[in-house]
């Protein structure tokens, strides 16, 4: 299956101690590989001050079962058969504001 650009997925947490964990997707369609491979950002339940909450607003449709954040720091490479059916869909404002604070951290200074 190809996930779109603002997907809420959930897939294998390569880096902590929970096996599964949601990701929003922030590739598009330009990227290799596109829909065998997507840019990912984690979504944790932590709230921390350069996360992103993720409000009802923030969907455009389907939901997480508890308040979650985007970390924009949090980059990661999926690939599909790793990736469970998509739970949910965020709006375009909130992937632009992911995608911008993700920019902050590459640009050189």
């Amino acid at each position: 299956m190809t996930y779109p650009q603002g997907a809420v997925v959930v897939a294998t947490d390569p880096f902590g101690n929970t096996p599964r964990r949601p990701y929003l997707v922030v590739s598009n369609d330009t990227l290799p590989f596109s829909g065998e491979e997507y840019i990912a950002l984690g979504i944790t339940t932590t709230e921390r001050s350069a996360a992103i909450e993720l409000t009802d607003a923030r969907f455009r449709q389907g939901e997480l079962p508890r308040t979650s954040y985007v970390s924009p720091w949090a980059v990661v490479t999926l690939k599909d058969d790793a990736i469970d059916p998509q739970p949910a869909l965020l709006d375009d404002n909130t992937v632009e504001t992911a995608r911008s604070e993700l920019l902050t951290y590459l640009t050189v200074e």
